[in-house]
């Protein structure tokens, strides 16, 4: 299995019915609250990447923290990930965006380096000052905080992708100007070209 929570089982032989079978410490984890894979974390995420977008799923989900070896390994086999159908990727996102904090996974696959394997446009907002008189984040962190003010407010996954890409286009039309500072003039119409682009490759 992939992770220690769920490498457990119940024993339904007659003389030890109902016995919790846990070769790896899976309860412990679960009371602590901790991710961990079984075997070595590079053997685990090698033998099927699409572990790490879980681990990060899970962390997110649950309010778990990855364990700091296993962490370590999703950032040594990110690269992996790219093996993996987009379809599988994309369900595991979609899960993340699902949940109540979604800015919590995403922050992970950022500095695990998994974003950019599948989406490389939102780490691009990342640093993209906007003017203060409006906004106290760049693009990155005030996109994240968008997507959590969705998430308290909805489930719907088509409000939490526009709360994630209402701003891609950010970056690609700033512009400075001396008088009003910081302008993304038609982002709103370059963001739509680049979200119909962005759907068709998550499939």
């Amino acid at each position: 299995r992939d992770f220690t929570i769920n490498t457990m089982a119940v024993d339904l032989a007659d003389e030890s019915f109902n016995q919790i079978i846990d070769p790896f410490q899976g309860k412990q984890d679960l009371k602590k609250g901790i991710i961990r894979t079984p075997l070595q974390p590079q053997q685990t995420f090698n033998d099927d990447p699409l572990r790490m977008m879980r681990a990060i799923r899970f962390a997110t989900q649950l309010s778990f923290s990855i364990e700091s070896e296993t962490l370590q390994g999703v950032k040594d086999c990110a690269d992996r990930l790219k093996i993996i159908s987009q379809e599988r990727i994309t369900d595991e996102f979609n899960k993340i965006l699902l949940t109540s904090r979604p800015s919590l996974g995403i922050d992970l696959l950022d500095s695990c380096n998994l974003l950019p394997v599948f989406l490389p446009e939102l780490i691009a907002t990342k640093g993209v000052e906007q003017r203060r008189d409006y906004h106290h984040k760049d693009v990155y962190y005030h996109t994240l905080q968008v997507l959590d003010k969705i998430a308290r407010k909805s489930d719907k996954l088509p409000l939490r992708l526009a709360a994630l890409f209402h701003d891609i286009a950010k970056p690609a039309t700033k512009r400075f100007d001396d008088v009003n500072g910081w302008t993304f003039h038609g982002h709103e119409v370059i963001g739509e070209k680049m979200v119909d682009v962005i759907l068709s490759r998550l499939k």
